[in-house]
């Protein structure tokens, strides 16, 4: 914020050396009381109309997928290297899973027998048909028993039948589901994104991989909490990160965070102790806001990429409008002190 200041002070010098104002005592009050005065009214500003970070903590985010697994399978094969990018459906990486591939075979044995039961039980009541229907010709020369016992023969193996293709089913269903689980072996991408540090090699049982959505960047940014009343949905905002030092780039508010990291309570039963309590909360958080932007073309604004940033927000009066000119100076100053900043 001091930068604004900048143009007044020189403005104060050029009016002395010049001889236009006289450095007297009187005068000097009058500068540098009103140097004050603005310099108030501009922290005034800054807080509240048109609040901007002034601890360059802006960054850069994107939401991320973890790929799994985390624990227990072994890493068969890594297709990807340190910060690529994929498209939606390209394959990161491979699992091994022997157990699948036993479960299948197991299961599609199951399956080949309960099938050569069927042929069997078709075959042996085609049998028993044919005995019936001889059996039925000779009419009173055979006994009534012996047909009882076939005809109850045949609905048995038909009971059969239906039991075993409810087995085949069930078989089916088991190997549909083990196909599913083995096609998760391969480990695709879920969406069109990068890839920041391929942490993971061949042989691993533990670990896994990120994969940043890159089309769905945000700008995170710090504002104190006197300005949290005057921040709404849409309004207008600018931030610069040091990855482009002196360009500006331009985004909507989406949200303001409401529940923050402090306001969290602990979920093991207990009283916190009270030295905890100002210790954790003794210094002026604030709360983060979240900006929208699209990316200019030509332009790849990293993730992870700090600066800092200012917003628009609600003023009492139309009037006052005028006071966006402040928070878009404080920031553009500190884009070009960015590049001060590598020396």
């Amino acid at each position: 914020m001091k930068e604004i200041m900048l143009p007044y002070i020189l403005v104060c010098i050029i009016l002395v050396k010049a001889g236009i104002v006289q450095w007297t005592l009187r005068n000097a009050v009058i500068m540098i009381g009103t140097g004050g005065f603005l310099a108030f009214m501009l922290f005034t500003a800054h807080r509240f109309w048109s609040p901007a970070d002034l601890t360059d903590s802006t960054t850069v985010k994107a939401p991320h997928a973890v790929l799994s697994p985390l624990i227990g399978q072994e890493v068969e094969q890594v297709f990807v290297t340190h910060n690529q990018q994929v498209k939606k459906g390209d394959l990161i990486y491979t699992l091994k899973d022997v157990d699948t591939d036993a479960q299948i075979r197991g299961l599609e044995a199951q399956r080949a027998a309960a099938e050569a039961e069927i042929l069997a039980l078709h075959h042996q009541i085609k049998n028993d048909e044919r005995q019936l229907d001889r059996l039925t010709r000779l009419d009173d020369f055979a006994q009534e028993q012996d047909r009882d016992d076939l005809r109850t023969r045949i609905d048995a193996n038909f009971a059969s039948i239906a039991s075993a293709n409810a087995q085949i089913q069930s078989i089916e269903a088991q190997i549909s589901a083990a196909l599913w689980q083995n096609e998760r072996r391969e480990i695709r991408a879920p969406f069109d994104g990068q890839i920041s540090i391929a942490n993971i090699a061949e042989g691993t049982r533990v670990g896994n991989m990120h994969l940043y959505n890159t089309n769905k960047k945000f700008v995170e940014m710090r504002i104190a909490d006197q300005s949290y009343r005057g921040i709404k949905k849409g309004q207008f905002a600018e931030f610069y990160v040091d990855a482009y030092p002196g360009e500006i780039f331009r985004g909507r508010v989406h949200s303001v965070t409401t529940g923050t990291g402090e306001a969290r309570v602990s979920v093991i039963n207990g009283t916190q102790h009270v030295r905890q309590h100002v210790g954790n909360n003794m210094g002026s958080h604030g709360r983060t806001v979240i900006i929208e932007f699209e990316e200019p073309a030509g332009y790849n604004v990293p993730i992870g990429a700090t600066g800092s940033g200012w917003i628009s927000a609600e003023k009492p009066h139309p009037m006052l409008g005028f006071m966006d000119i402040i928070g878009g100076a404080t920031v553009r100053l500190k884009a070009y002190k960015a590049y001060l900043s590598a020396l």
